[in-house]
């Protein structure tokens, strides 16, 4: 029996709040997923409004285009990076739009379908690309990549044992291939019984690895820049992070981008789930809102 992936958009009502300020407008979803946010644009719109939807992932793709059946004479949907809107763009015709999303992370489906190897509930590959055509793999970075480039990797993820994982990961594979996520998960968790922190002991390499196979911090500094050429006076940029590196990036580049000119920032503080939203959506928790609006055409 085929299992059925479910994934709650997270800030659903104040992203849309935030981002449709023109019902006739054009907007990007640039992370489709299973299509909650594009869902909920859509809901906004008048009929002369649409949705160019990207999405990396053809099963991301596949699941958001039975949900949006009804909705096929607004939405677009394109299978690509949204590092690549520049290109995408201009291939749908889109000179202008009214605004663009970028939720950050991945599906709650990544997480919970074991054959895509990216969380460690579950014993999977170390795979973690979110598009098949990637060549780069979890297992190539764990087994193949020198101590230097993935101590690299998980310290500046936030890990402060990046040098003791490191050194596990690089002794053990020396013994044994690290083929699987619970292979992993088990070398790190038996070597951190005790940690001061909440979180699980693997939480922040495995994090380093899935930002480093799918280059997720470059692709959202190159979607943020290329998006901008084609935004329209009023048109708001929303994006929610999951992380301290995502968030940091998307901080500091807006405000970069007030500074210089013709941007104002609609969010002065990130906007954060209810505690109700959090207790019905856990993965919610460390979600971020931020918001911006370009101000000169």
């Amino acid at each position: 029996m085929t299992k059925h992936y479910t994934h709650k958009p997270v800030l659903l009502k104040e992203t849309v709040r935030h981002l449709v300020t023109d019902k006739n407008g054009v907007y990007v979803d640039g992370t489709l997923g299973m299509a909650g946010h594009a869902m909920g644009i859509l809901s906004e719109l008048n009929k002369q409004g649409r949705v160019i939807a990207i999405d990396w992932d053809p099963e991301m793709i596949e699941l958001a285009k039975k949900q949006l059946s009804n909705c096929e004479e607004q939405v677009t949907v394109v299978k690509g990076n949204f590092a690549d809107i520049d290109e995408i763009l201009p291939r749908e015709n889109i000179a202008k739009i009214s605004g663009v999303l970028f939720d950050l992370g991945v599906s709650s489906l990544h997480f919970d379908k074991p054959s895509r190897g990216f969380g460690f509930k579950h014993n999977g590959p170390l795979d973690m690309r979110i598009s098949p055509e990637n060549p780069l793999t979890a297992y190539t970075i764990i087994n193949k990549w020198p101590y230097e480039q993935i101590e690299h990797l998980i310290r500046i993820s936030g890990e402060r044992f990046s040098n003791k994982i490191t050194k596990l990961i690089v002794n053990e594979r020396a013994k044994n291939t690290i083929v699987g996520t619970s292979d992993l998960k088990s070398l790190i968790e038996k070597n951190f019984v005790c940690r001061k922190d909440k979180i699980h002991p693997a939480t922040r390499t495995f994090l380093a690895l899935r930002l480093a196979v799918n280059s997720e911090l470059d692709n959202l500094l190159k979607g943020i820049h290329n998006a901008t050429h084609f935004m329209a006076k009023g048109s708001r940029m929303c994006i929610i992070t999951f992380h301290s590196l995502e968030d940091r990036i998307v901080k500091e580049t807006f405000k970069s981008m007030v500074k210089l000119g013709g941007w104002e920032m609609i969010t002065k503080k990130p906007v954060k789930p209810s505690d109700e939203e959090i207790e019905n959506n856990h993965r919610a928790r460390s979600a971020k809102l931020r918001v911006i609006e370009k101000t000169e055409a």
